[in-house]
């Protein structure tokens, strides 16, 4: 005789629930053990100490640097009044060295379009034409000031034409050898160890005073940092155009050509103008060792204590370099 079926409470399970239920405890052992975190209060003390001891750290450093320049506010203040004093023998600037016609010592034998315009003329006012270019026009403030900026355009294009190729061969992901990746890599690293001053003195020695040895100097220092700036430009460019240009047979320089130079021409002509930039500022202090340049004439000026002079020659600089940093920006953002 058939049994009725028992009534349905919730204390009965499904056979699917006693399975679940006996399976739980392999599924609570599974779990990862999680780590308690630290008390907040020892975090913020670790901190803290790491940050003291960061600050001692910093402070030892910035103490030992002072001490070792005899950083001294009292001499500061004592040098004050002589300071001013040279201020006020300086001021009013010797505007007259820009103004007066009798400073730029024109032969009387030239008209002024004679001496400014390259017609053809006799050999002996060509020869004094010419002498008073190279000689005379140069020692002029305006002469000087127009002399610094060719000695930083000069200086700036010869070291981008050397610093192009070899930035490429200076960077890993373009360089046909790993051999000679790290041969130039090791000798711009070392020759960039070299300031422009000393390359300066050095070719001073070498080839005599001028403009043409402080040039040289300009390019040399300037094609070892264009180099490293060229290299890692390179190295940072996307390579995913470079392997689409690839994956089409392209060969080496048609890879870099079309893959690489599209990528970092606009870091180029950016590194490009800021090395112009500085060569201007550069121009000046290699004149203050006889390599040209309107340094050559505020040089010339301090040691003979013609402040208003000197003064006048400073003011020209802040004009011309405020000038380049602004006609920079402008073509940066033109160009960029």
């Amino acid at each position: 005789m058939l049994q009725p079926p028992e009534p349905f409470s919730p204390d009965s399970q499904a056979p699917a629930d006693l399975a679940t239920q006996q399976s739980e405890p392999h599924f609570k052992h599974s779990e990862p053990h999680i780590k308690p975190s630290e008390p907040r209060a020892l975090q913020s003390a670790r901190h803290a100490w790491k940050g003291w001891a960061i600050a001692l750290f910093l402070g030892t450093i910035l103490g030992w640097s002072f001490g070792g320049v005899q950083f001294d506010f009292k001499e500061l203040f004592h040098g004050v009044p002589q300071m001013a004093d040279m201020l006020q023998r300086s001021f009013p600037p010797d505007f007259t060295t820009l103004t007066d016609p009798e400073r730029y010592s024109v032969p009387e034998e030239l008209g002024v379009g004679q001496l400014l315009l390259p017609v053809p003329l006799e050999a002996e006012l060509t020869e004094v034409r010419d002498r008073w270019w190279r000689n005379t026009f140069p020692n002029t403030v305006l002469g000087a000031t127009i002399q610094t900026i060719q000695m930083a355009v000069a200086g700036t294009f010869i070291a981008t034409v050397f610093a192009f190729p070899l930035g490429f061969l200076a960077a890993r992901n373009t360089s046909p050898s790993p051999v000679l990746y790290h041969v130039i890599k090791l000798v711009v690293n070392f020759l960039r160890t070299i300031p422009d001053f000393a390359a300066g003195l050095i070719l001073i020695s070498a080839i005599g005073l001028g403009p043409f040895a402080g040039t040289l100097a300009l390019a040399f220092h300037t094609t070892t940092v264009l180099v490293k700036l060229f290299s890692e430009a390179i190295e940072n460019i996307d390579p995913g155009v470079v392997e689409a240009v690839t994956a089409t047979g392209a060969r080496y320089p048609q890879v870099v050509s079309f893959a690489v130079v599209p990528q970092v021409i606009p870091d180029f002509i950016s590194f490009v103008l800021y090395r112009f930039e500085t060569n201007i500022r550069a121009a000046t202090v290699l004149g203050l060792i006889g390599a040209g340049g309107i340094g050559l004439i505020m040089n010339s000026d301090f040691r003979m204590f013609q402040y208003p002079q000197a003064a006048m020659s400073v003011i020209v600089l802040i004009v011309l370099v405020m000038l380049v940093d602004y006609l920079s920006a402008r073509l940066r953002r033109l160009v960029i």
